[in-house]
């Protein structure tokens, strides 16, 4: 268990610094008797990758132009400066740093949108295409109705259903949360709210006992509040990932082996803390006890128990083509400006 953790650590640790230098993030100790100066541009000496694609492969020579949600905060979406945000935004940029390519952006509802019409090298987000020509290269980040609970000590929370049917819940009206709620047969006292800022708002002040909402809405506001964390998941996560034109083999298996390589080294997982603070990157390693949740496989339930024990249905299950639920309208820019503000 502890070498599990230390090579946890170091690999989170590993993705951290490729984090740090994709972003442009630094740090060292502070020596109050130092003097500092700031290096000028020409001084900063920067690593050459080798592109692992060619220009034809491309959209743009030496660029890998990438589609995006932009409405699908906070994995996409305009900052308080008018520049665009995220945490696709930062998986992309990670990635394309890995194959030696600048990135660009463009918006797009839809891989097939974007890929049919050739704006873009991939799409990053949700991959639900009806052209057979678009090929999945891999999962960026994991979602699903999450439960989000307080406490005080710091300690991890950890509930069952049972526990969450004597507790009240605190949900956004007509959300597909209260779906996940009724699929599990949960009938708990319910306080429903026009948005999950507000949900978040009763949960700190003790109004009621736990969040139901979307996990990456949760995690996104739940980093910026010290007591309160993802206690864990309600069904089976859908996935996130990128995509691109099957005729294109080149560009494909570059950015799929890219992909396998931030997410082995930890940069992927460390670019998700960043955005969704200590909610665990797989959602399928922390959830509910006593949640029966469908297999993409077969038409038979199975029951999942919460804390460190994985699903046995393992990841084979969790493919992108899983149709995820619809998600309730859970940030707005005027939610994110205020609180970056």
């Amino acid at each position: 268990m502890v070498r599990g953790s230390l090579m946890h650590a170091a690999r989170l640790g590993a993705g951290t610094a490729a984090v740090i230098a994709v972003l442009g993030l630094s740090g060292c100790a502070f020596n109050p008797l130092s003097t500092f100066t700031t290096p000028t541009i020409d001084q900063i000496e920067r690593e050459t990758v080798t592109p692992t694609v060619s220009d034809d492969a491309l959209v743009t020579p030496g660029t890998l132009t990438v589609a995006l949600d932009t409405s699908d905060a906070p994995q996409a979406m305009q900052g308080a400066d008018g520049n665009l945000t995220g945490y696709a935004v930062d998986a992309a940029r990670a990635l394309a740093s890995r194959m030696g390519l600048k990135v660009a952006f463009v918006d797009a509802s839809s891989a097939d949108s974007a890929l049919g019409d050739k704006k873009a090298d991939i799409f990053i987000g949700d991959i639900n295409s009806t052209d057979g020509d678009i090929s999945t290269l891999g999962t960026c980040l994991y979602d699903a109705a999450a439960v989000f609970g307080k406490t005080s000590d710091g300690e991890s929370l950890s509930v069952s259903t049972e526990t969450l049917n004597t507790a009240t819940l605190g949900v956004q009206t007509s959300s597909a949360s209260q779906e996940a709620l009724a699929k599990q047969s949960i009938t708990a006292n319910q306080k429903t709210f026009s948005n999950i800022n507000e949900c978040f708002e009763a949960l700190e002040s003790g109004e009621i006992d736990y969040v139901i909402c979307d996990s990456t809405a949760g995690g996104y506001l739940a980093r910026l509040m010290s007591q309160i964390s993802y206690v864990g998941a309600l069904e089976t996560p859908s996935t996130l990932g990128a995509a691109g034109l099957a005729a294109n083999d080149e560009l494909c298996r570059a950015v799929s082996d890219a992909l396998d390589g931030i997410t082995a080294d930890g940069t992927l997982e460390a670019v998700h803390s960043v955005w969704y603070g200590t909610m665990p990157y797989d959602l399928t390693t922390k959830t509910v006890s006593g949640v029966n949740v469908q297999s993409d496989d077969s038409e038979s339930s199975e029951t999942m128990s919460s804390g460190d024990e994985s699903s046995d249905s393992g990841s084979d299950d969790l493919s992108s083509e899983s149709k995820p639920s619809s998600q309730e309208g859970t940030i707005t820019d005027d939610d994110i400006n205020k609180l970056n503000s």
